[in-house]
């Protein structure tokens, strides 16, 4: 359940940010422009590596502890992700970041702030929850 939360709230991370790229002509602004297309395109890929069924890769099981566990690993660098970017809109409201600088909270703020921020509380959650399982559970290859 918190794996799939997860895979949803990073797509809303992708989609606030795609909508700020063209609705708010975030696209025009030197370097942020682009930050802002990388923010959708990375949080759609998370979000799909996180669901897809990642047992099933070959040479996924060989790795230690993740192998056992390697949805944890994609929720950790996800949370990670989003921290970062909530990080990165937090400097651009105090200063500047690359030239620019945000200014009021405005819906689109507030709501970017909100996905981040619930993501990375139940990414990290996630993630916890799956390596505890893991270090639980034997290998599948043990028996």
């Amino acid at each position: 359940m918190l794996r799939y939360l997860g895979v949803l709230l990073l797509f809303g991370i992708g989609a606030v940010h795609l909508h700020e790229y063209f609705a708010n002509h975030y696209r025009v602004i030197p370097t942020i422009g682009a930050l802002f297309a990388l923010n959708f395109v990375a949080a759609v890929v998370l979000g799909l590596v996180l669901a897809g069924p990642l047992q099933s890769l070959t040479g996924v099981r060989s790795l230690p502890v993740f192998g056992r566990a390697p949805h944890a690993l994609v929720a950790l660098g996800a949370a990670v992700f989003a921290l970062g970017t909530i990080i990165g809109l937090l400097i651009s409201e105090q200063a500047s970041l690359f030239g620019f600088h945000e200014y009021g909270y405005r819906s689109g703020i507030v709501l970017a702030l909100a996905l981040e921020g619930a993501a990375v509380a139940v990414l990290f959650s996630f993630a916890a929850l799956d390596m505890r399982h893991a270090r639980s559970c034997p290998p599948a290859d043990a028996g």
